[in-house]
């Protein structure tokens, strides 16, 4: 079976210039560690662009899902996060202490319901990711 991962977290990082860096590097170490066959994308600006930028550099094959429409639904972020999960066998999600959004934490949320493996992780106050 192919290791598909989704990366999804808050765009929050955009932001938060430092955290953006941070978040950066976790990613880029991440990847290079737990090497999938695929990576799955929202398209989002912050952490899912930035996972698009590792996967591209270390040639790791992707797919991005964008919404249709700038809603939740119909057609729009709700059914786009509904085809990342789909799509993946494996998720992780990197949310901002200071994100007031909860569009990758309901991604994450379904995946466990979907029964996919997941992983959660946080930007804190103290410009660390850690595991939750």
């Amino acid at each position: 079976m192919a290791d598909i991962l989704a990366i999804v977290g808050s765009t929050y990082f955009n932001i938060d210039k430092h955290g953006y860096h941070v978040a950066s590097d976790f990613i880029g170490e991440y990847l290079i560690q737990n090497l999938p066959d695929e990576l799955v994308s929202g398209g989002a600006d912050g952490i899912d662009e930035l996972a698009v930028f590792w996967a591209t550099g270390l040639e790791i094959p992707y797919q991005e899902f964008l919404p249709v429409n700038k809603r939740w639904e119909p057609d729009g972020y709700k059914s786009r996060n509904i085809q990342i999960v789909e799509a993946c066998t494996r998720l992780i999600r990197i949310s901002h202490h200071m994100a007031s959004t909860y569009g990758s934490g309901w991604t994450t949320d379904y995946a466990e319901r979907q029964r996919i493996p997941v992983e959660r992780y946080l930007y804190n106050p103290y410009n660390k990711i850690e595991k939750l």
